[in-house]
């Protein structure tokens, strides 16, 4: 059997129109924080792991702030190597909005750098992990550890938003140099930044 051909399981113009309501939706309850893309400057071949890289630019984008009720994750927990925060927390973003005006300047960056052989990267159709957001309620950064792309399932037959699930951000010598002091002096503590 076959689904019934007189009914739409989601229009474009459905679609379209729930997109809309979610941007709306969370230009009113969001907040603004600034979505911090991480550059490789020079990969391992053997293991594919990141030996170095840098934080240069940001972009501006609007997010729901799914944890209510404070910072998710363990909290600040007691180890062998002293106090350590584990707090997490969970944002979404919209699709469209992502797509739009964010992943265009960075595939542009990405191509160039790829034509001039400085970069052998992929390129961004979505939020990707290990890039940072900077929280500016709590005044830290997160590294995004995981992005859910299909919550809610297929609502008319296509996805609308990005849930990033973040941790807070621990510095291992990257560069961070985003022009923004309030974010650049956010881990001036914790290392060198050049």
């Amino acid at each position: 059997m076959v689904v019934n051909p007189f009914f739409l399981h989601g229009s474009t113009q459905e679609q379209n129109l729930q997109q809309d309501l979610i941007n709306e939706q969370i230009r009113m309850y969001g907040m603004d924080v600034y979505y911090i893309p991480r550059n490789f400057i020079r990969e391992a071949t053997i293991m594919r792991e990141v030996t170095s890289s840098a934080f240069r630019s940001y972009f501006i984008i609007e997010s729901y702030l799914n944890n209510f009720d404070g910072y998710g994750g363990q909290g600040d927990i007691m180890s062998k190597f002293g106090i350590q925060v584990k707090d997490e927390i969970t944002l979404t973003i919209s699709r469209e909005r992502y797509e739009d005006y964010i992943a265009p300047f960075i595939n542009s960056r990405l191509l160039f750098q790829m034509e001039t052989g400085n970069v052998n990267s992929e390129i961004a159709h979505r939020p990707r992990e290990g890039d940072l957001v900077y929280f500016p309620l709590g005044r830290r950064l997160f590294e995004i550890k995981y992005v859910e792309f299909e919550t809610p399932f297929y609502q008319l037959g296509t996805n609308y938003t990005y849930e990033l699930q973040c941790e807070l951000f621990e510095y291992e010598d990257e560069i961070l140099d985003t022009s923004i002091d309030e974010i650049d002096s956010a881990i001036l503590d914790k290392g060198d930044v050049d």
